[in-house]
């Protein structure tokens, strides 16, 4: 009997995918699970119904053709290979392609997209800016070659003529349309030139419409400092960028018809208003007239000439209340500063007479002052004592080699006693020198 062959773990793995090859193309549905996103766009999630699960993996190769998002509870028919992850030895299905069961991936991405936008209030009525009346400058973004534009264009030329528009022409259907809508919009709003921008397209199906159901397209229209009108598709198609836009339009002939009213219509409404105002006006002349006639009339009006001199009297009893109150006043002031000049007038002359004796007695002062003396070429000679300096009067008061001091009208002499002699007598007086 031969041994029965053992194969490694790889071995057994990679035999097995080769068995599971021939379910290379298979479609499983269940509801989402365990749902997870790599850093590098790869999608982990498992299928689970009442009684069993399995791992799927959709790596971003794939993952980027999705219209809509991946979530937890949802119901998915995902289509792929069965195979087994060799480094943990999982069962999988490696997904190339999913979409949801009994809905179409465009209408799930919808939906998903009108929630959030939602949430973030992106629809609400408090942010939508109101539609002039009659602008002047009109931007149509929209294909230059479809059914929309020539409607458009002709419905704006019948109702008002001599308008500026201006179209920007953009792909609206096919991979690259929404990018081009929006990066339009974005333009329009960055060089505000424009009263109103209006975003159109003719009908079609939900593939064909949508470029307008994208997030770019719609957070650029949110954006947009200029008033929106949105005329996709026919009265029964409702996209994203109806939502958010300003004004909805069932469709671009409806949105031209929006955006500009019919001269007509203006001069009519013009009409109206001119003759409601002049209603208006004569109804309330009417009355005032009859109101004045029935005051001329009636006695009372009298009352009022005699009030008006009622009030003329008391005007004028205050008035000349008023200034004698202040001749009052200015008398009283008058004698009070007379009252006070008095005084005041003797203040200067004994102020005069202060002042002269003060002058001769800085005159008998400078004459007696010893620096009067110093300043005509005398000196004073001083002794040293332990008590100070001590004027010397006489020779004999100083002994030879003793130090004395001069004093000179500007600065001193320090000098010392060499000799004594015989000179002509003082002419100072002889006063005792305490």
């Amino acid at each position: 009997m031969s041994e029965p062959r053992v194969y490694s773990v790889s071995e057994l793995i990679r035999q097995l995918n080769l068995d599971l090859y021939r379910y290379n193309d298979i479609s499983v549905e269940g509801e989402v699970s365990n749902f997870t996103r790599s850093a590098a766009g790869h999608l982990y999630f498992s299928l689970k119904d009442a009684r069993a699960q399995m791992r799927v993996v959709l790596f971003a190769t794939n993952a980027r053709f999705l219209r809509f998002r991946i979530e937890n509870g949802l119901q998915l028919i995902v289509r792929g290979r069965l195979t087994i992850y060799e480094a943990k030895g999982e069962f999988q299905l490696n997904a190339v392609a999913a979409e949801p069961a009994g809905l179409g991936a465009l209408q799930l991405a919808f939906e998903q997209l009108k929630k959030q936008l939602a949430e973030e209030g992106l629809f609400d009525a408090a942010r939508k800016k109101p539609i002039p009346m009659l602008p002047q400058r009109i931007a149509v973004v929209t294909s230059p070659t479809g059914a929309a534009i020539r409607d458009i264009l002709h419905v704006l030329g019948r109702r008002f003529e001599n308008l500026s528009l201006q179209i920007y022409p953009v792909r609206v259907q096919g991979a690259n349309a929404a990018r081009e809508i929006a990066t339009a919009i974005r333009h329009l709003s960055r060089w505000k030139l424009h009263d109103v921008v209006l975003i159109c397209r003719g009908g079609g199906s939900l593939e064909d419409l949508w470029a307008f159901n994208e997030e770019a397209v719609a957070r650029a229209v949110a954006a947009c400092e200029i008033p929106t009108i949105s005329g996709v598709g026919h009265e029964t198609d409702f996209t994203i960028c109806d939502f958010v836009a300003d004004l909805r339009a069932p469709t671009p002939s409806a949105a031209a018809e929006i955006v500009i009213r019919a001269k007509t219509e203006i001069c009519m409404q013009v009409d109206t208003m001119v003759r409601r105002v002049r209603h208006t006006v004569e109804s309330r002349v009417r009355n005032y007239r009859h109101e004045l006639r029935h005051l001329s009339s009636s006695d009372r009006l009298g009352i009022v000439p005699r009030r008006i001199a009622a009030a003329r009297e008391r005007l004028e009893r205050r008035r000349v209340a008023l200034f004698r109150l202040l001749d009052f006043h200015a008398r009283r002031m008058r004698r009070r500063l007379a009252a006070c000049e008095e005084p005041l007038a003797k203040v200067p002359a004994r102020v005069a007479r202060e002042r002269e004796r003060l002058r001769a007695t800085v005159a008998t002062l400078n004459a007696v002052s010893p620096l009067s003396v110093l300043s005509r070429g005398y000196a004073i000679a001083f002794s040293k004592t332990k008590r100070g300096r001590k004027p010397i009067f006489d020779s004999a008061q100083v002994k030879v080699g003793e130090p004395i001091e001069v004093q000179l009208r500007k600065g001193r002499l320090e000098a010392t006693v060499d000799r004594h002699t015989l000179g002509v007598e003082s002419l100072w007086p002889e006063v005792d020198v305490l």
